[in-house]
């Protein structure tokens, strides 16, 4: 190994905005395929479809966001890796996440029959709204396999800084799901299963793409490397021990966050078609904010990550700081922008005059999201670099119990605004449950022990 603390080169502003830009436009495109989905079913003026696809969208991210662990996990351990110079590490975080996310998504693909019972179960909706997201949830099932391999692919190149891989993905997962989403439902009449068989189709290339980047940059850094390769280092107890605790901790976190936004969404399809429409036209906006945002965590995954296996604690300092302030001029950028253009995207985005007042009257809520959420993304991306992950699961907990709390105090008297009220309230929780524990990180820090597993 090298000495990585002293060769690593100063993080600088510049630096910070050319590795946040190529993260932020792959974040940007990737709730585009749920973008693309809602307007082209949304151009054909059934909000009963609509409202499907939006129904399917939110038991679809159950699948899809409780698994996200494979990239934070993925993230901060490739970072740390690379941090401390060891090639063999950053290769084994590889082998290790990627398959497992394929296997993860086969085995829910399986599963599908038993778990689609339960979801609907808990999200039951009218017959059309119900039969429309049945269609759209068991077709994108055939991409998660794909889907979740990509997700650790992703943090892999993100964790040792070359987000322009990522972006490269995304990339060629959108214009493909774009052109087959049109054509299956334009030119072939396929409707709501041609918009999900595009963005399954789209996932596979994705992933295919992704696999094909990760073998050239092994090769730029010089090959693969057979002794990390070996059956004893892929198993390694003391790697795998880590993988296991990070994964677990970050899965019951991530449950957690996806508990919240399906609370969201029952609570929305309870109040009929136009208002469930309409919130999942709201929900790209928030979801296309917070993935910008997090462009600015996810370089301080990687910074972060680097400064702690280079046993940097200055490093680490300026990155958070550096890091944090591009995100909160971001967050007012987004707000005022959805301020100013969101009454025309949701125009274009449906033609049934009751779905579009209706998302105008909440547009406000949706609007002041990325501020209110800041703290909250910002943190995220400096626990996961640190592998800090036990603080996280503790504060996932505590801040959903504030949420739906807050729920049941507000809805009753606000109605459906006190529905956006709590979700926005569920926002601070998750920052001041993070908050508390930030300054342990700090005293956490101690460079004689960096190889200590925070949990």
């Amino acid at each position: 190994m090298t000495n990585t603390a002293a060769k690593a080169p100063h993080l600088t502003r510049s630096a910070v905005a050319q590795q946040a830009w190529p993260i932020m436009i792959a974040n940007a495109a990737g709730p585009v395929v749920g973008i693309v989905d809602a307007t082209v079913i949304g151009r054909m003026g059934n909000p009963l479809l609509l409202a499907g696809i939006g129904l399917g969208a939110v038991i679809y991210a159950i699948f899809y966001w409780g698994f996200g662990f494979l990239r934070m996990s993925t993230a901060g351990l490739a970072a740390q890796a690379d941090g401390a110079d060891d090639q063999g590490a950053v290769q084994a975080h590889l082998v290790r996440a990627v398959p497992l996310g394929i296997a993860i998504g086969l085995l829910i693909f399986a599963l599908q029959i038993p778990l689609m019972i339960a979801a609907f179960a808990i999200f039951p909706g009218e017959p059309g709204v119900e039969s429309a997201a049945r269609t759209y949830i068991s077709i994108r099932l055939w991409g998660l396999p794909a889907t979740l391999g990509g997700i650790a692919l992703m943090g892999w190149f993100i964790g040792i800084g070359r987000p322009r891989r990522a972006l490269y993905m995304q990339i060629v997962l959108n214009v493909i799901n774009a052109v087959l989403s049109v054509f299956f439902v334009l030119h072939l009449n396929m409707g709501v299963a041609g918009v999900a068989a595009g963005s399954a189709i789209a996932e596979i290339c994705g992933l295919i793409m992704g696999l094909y980047m990760a073998s050239r940059e092994i090769k730029a850094r010089g090959g693969w490397r057979n002794a990390a390769l070996t059956k004893d280092a892929l198993l390694d107890k003391a790697a795998l021990s880590k993988l296991g605790v990070t994964n677990s901790n970050i899965f019951i976190r991530t449950l957690c966050l996806t508990t919240g936004f399906s609370f969201f969404g029952w609570q929305a399809a309870n109040q009929g078609a136009d208002f469930l429409a309409s919130n999942h036209i709201l929900l790209q906006f928030i979801n296309m904010v917070a993935l910008v945002l997090d462009s600015f965590a996810h370089v301080a995954e990687a910074a972060v990550g680097s400064a702690y296996g280079a046993k940097s604690k200055t490093r680490f300092t300026r990155a958070v700081r550096l890091t944090s302030e591009f995100a909160f001029f971001a967050a007012i950028a987004s707000c005022l922008i959805i301020f100013a253009i969101g009454p025309v995207i949701i125009d274009l985005m449906t033609t049934d005059a009751g779905v579009r007042e209706t998302a105008k009257t909440f547009l406000p809520y949706c609007a002041l999201t990325p501020i209110i959420g800041l703290a909250a993304w910002q943190l995220d991306g400096i626990f996961i670099g640190v592998t800090h992950t036990a603080a996280m699961r503790n504060a996932g907990i505590v801040a959903l119990a504030v949420y739906i709390g807050s729920h049941f105090i507000l809805y009753p008297v606000f109605g459906a605004h006190g529905i956006w009220m709590a979700f926005l309230v569920y926002y601070m929780a998750r920052a001041v449950t993070l908050a508390v524990a930030y300054p342990k990180i700090i005293k956490a820090i101690d460079l004689s022990r960096a190889d200590r597993v925070f949990d």
